[in-house]
């Protein structure tokens, strides 16, 4: 059975969040609601925040404690993270996600680096992508770097992997994925199937969001629904999943299609969670529990090189 927490949370964001997640609703709005919502949970402590470019990216440098005092937040042969923020390609921020890629930074103790990419419909593909692909191209060029990202942010680390695979740069050290939406074209059973049982995603706001993020492009272009990509030479993946989201079968294929490829992937599945339960782990042992996990693995990771 889900924690007390968990079960408020989810009436909690049923009633006040996900009515947000409609096109009726507004862009403008949408943005300013998320990031709101998010600055009501204070950043954890033991955690730096620098605002500072990445490969001129605007971005958040979030360095532990336990990095800076150790002096290895400044040694270019350490770990980073670089950290792709959810929202459908349309909302999010280092606002709407720093308080939780925080958690993650000091969790793992990993300098990690939370990118301010270009959103739609202002900016459609490839400008996340060309964003993404600038800030890896100028922190892989220092030394290892673990991708991490969620939900349309964990598409873009798989579309940004393929493409630095592609441009023969350095092989990111990891892949760390919450939910990713891997798959715009929403062919996923589980769009229909559990939609009663999401509490965060509505279907019409991310068939919304797929039509403003690709403009003119194919639905089906690996660098658009990753799903599609060549995994025969991806890094080592952890994806993480609730049971209740719309965007369950996104990580279930896309675990299958890696496998099949030859990649190292686990697939981890947290019973009655939702889309990006992460974002609580101020609060939810559950959430907790799941980074936990991340930082297990990141080790690991870590220990191989």
């Amino acid at each position: 059975m889900a924690s007390l927490t968990a079960r408020l949370t989810r009436t909690l964001l049923r009633a006040l969040v996900q009515p947000t997640f409609t096109p009726e609703f507004g862009l403008k709005r949408q943005r300013q609601r998320l990031n709101a919502l998010q600055q009501l949970m204070p950043m954890p402590f033991g955690v730096r925040k620098q605002i500072t470019p990445c490969g001129g990216v605007p971005a958040w440098r979030l360095t532990p404690a336990t990095v800076h005092d150790a002096g290895s937040a400044q040694n270019t042969g350490a770990s980073v993270m670089l950290y792709l923020h959810g929202g459908g390609y349309v909302v999010g921020s280092p606002t709407s996600h720093g308080e939780m890629v925080a958690r993650i930074a000091r969790q793992c103790s990993i300098d990690t680096w939370l990118i301010d990419y270009r959103l739609a419909p202002e900016h459609p593909a490839p400008a996340a992508l060309e964003d993404a692909l600038s800030a890896y191209r100028t922190l892989s060029a220092q030394g290892p770097v673990i991708i991490a990202g969620d939900s349309a942010g964990g598409g873009l680390s798989l579309a940004l992997t393929a493409a630095a695979l592609e441009q023969q740069l350095p092989r990111p050290q990891a892949l760390v994925l919450f939910s990713p939406w891997c798959d715009l074209s929403c062919s996923g059973a589980s769009i229909s199937e559990r939609k009663e049982r999401e509490v965060l995603l509505q279907t019409d706001w991310i068939l919304f969001a797929a039509e403003q993020y690709a403009g003119q492009q194919d639905l089906d272009n690996p660098h658009i629904s990753p799903l599609h990509a060549d995994f025969s030479d991806f890094p080592p993946t952890l994806i993480q999943v609730g049971s209740e989201e719309i965007l369950y079968d996104d990580s279930v294929r896309l675990a299958q299609r890696m496998r099949h490829a030859g990649a190292e992937v686990t697939l981890s599945e947290y019973p009655q969670m939702w889309h990006v339960f992460q974002l609580h782990a101020g609060y939810m042992p559950e959430a907790r529990q799941a980074l936990n996990e991340i930082a297990a693995f990141t080790r690991q990771q870590q220990k191989r090189e």
